[in-house]
């Protein structure tokens, strides 16, 4: 006589992936996700959404992360998919890439599961920036960016390419960011400066919002 366990079935969230060890993306978490998401043991969710997680907004996911001891971090970002394709706009700052950038690279805030609305132009948008600072060509950039997304325009190409920006790098930086590069590659990267915040110039400088 055979037992059949009845189990919840694990469902990932809409376009999950694992970008690095430890760091995830995808779409807004249902409660059809939380198995799934459980099994990731997350320290931290950071949310690119209009609204912040909270126990009025959202009371299931809020008691999820409360009981499995997640923090919830928001960074507020414009409503995603405005528009339709070419007339699509940029829904991000980036100042705001920027402030979610040092959160994905620092290993005190690892593991994370980072997200928009439906995993689509937001998440895209930052994890290309992302990308950028790992030094990927803008080919295999483009590329990921259209595994999910039902395509990219000019804006979307734009707001990727011409990303300039000073990044502050934690202290406890993630092993992979740079893995295999010299210090000498990474000190030259073409449209990024990285601020080691170990520099006894910028110890006690604070980031601003």
């Amino acid at each position: 006589m055979s037992l059949e366990l009845q189990l919840d079935p694990l469902v990932p969230p809409l376009r999950f992936a694992t970008l690095q060890p430890n760091l995830y993306r995808g779409s807004y978490p249902r409660s059809i996700n939380y198995r799934f998401l459980k099994r990731l043991n997350l320290k931290f969710i950071v949310s690119l959404t209009p609204e912040p997680i909270t126990s009025e907004t959202d009371p299931s996911l809020y008691k999820f992360a409360q009981e499995q001891n997640i923090k919830l971090i928001h960074i507020e970002c414009g409503q995603e998919g405005s528009g339709k394709r070419k007339k699509r706009g940029v829904p991000i700052e980036y100042s705001t890439v920027v402030k979610v950038l040092e959160l994905m690279i620092d290993l005190d805030y690892s593991p994370s599961y980072v997200h928009c609305l439906n995993g689509g132009q937001v998440s895209s948008l930052v994890i290309a920036c992302l990308r950028k600072l790992s030094f990927w060509s803008s080919v295999s950039i483009f590329n990921e960016f259209l595994i999910y997304t039902n395509s990219i325009n000019v804006k979307d190409r734009t707001f990727i390419e011409e990303f300039i920006a000073e990044i502050n790098v934690p202290k406890n930086k993630v092993p992979w960011i740079w893995k295999g590069l010299s210090k000498d590659v990474v000190g030259n990267h073409p449209t990024l400066k990285f601020i080691d915040i170990n520099d006894r110039r910028y110890r006690d400088l604070k980031y601003q919002d």
